[in-house]
């Protein structure tokens, strides 16, 4: 479930930024708006239930190892002068790219985080089934006769 949210999450980042690159080469980049804020007006609606996803730098790499082959072209993209331009004059899509960057670039100097990963061996079903043959588990992991 967590890779299918990401997906839809990373898709629609990536249509936001066609429309907006299209819109600020075409110079049709409609105004900012500023929207009232909504805090406490809609107290009968049922919250929304959504997936969170981690918020240091990097984290994406520590799920997912191959997408190291996409950092390189990612930073090279970012540093090139038409797309300084373009984050420099439309504040939306300098909100998206900082997220994508968020979720991919590891800063200089810092190590690639690592996931840790939940300890599942051995699962509780099989403990009980060991306790209820009459046998333990030994010190070097082996199922041993009581």
């Amino acid at each position: 479930m967590f890779f299918i949210e990401l997906w839809n999450r990373v898709g629609r980042m990536g249509r936001r930024l066609e429309t907006l690159i299209a819109q600020w080469r075409a110079g049709t980049l409609p105004k900012a708006r500023v929207q009232k804020s909504q805090a406490g007006e809609q107290k009968d609606r049922a919250p929304r239930t959504h997936l969170c996803f981690p918020q240091g730098r990097g984290w994406l790499l520590a799920r997912v190892p191959n997408i190291s082959q996409m950092i390189g072209p990612l930073e090279q993209l970012l540093t090139q002068e038409e797309c300084v331009r373009f984050l420099a004059e439309v504040p939306a899509a300098r909100k998206i790219v900082g997220v994508l960057e968020r979720m991919l670039i590891v800063p200089p100097g810092k190590p690639a985080p690592k996931m840790k990963r939940e300890v599942v061996w051995p699962p509780a079903a099989w403990l009980e089934a060991v306790r209820q043959a009459g046998m333990h588990i030994g010190p070097t992991g082996r199922v041993e006769w009581n």
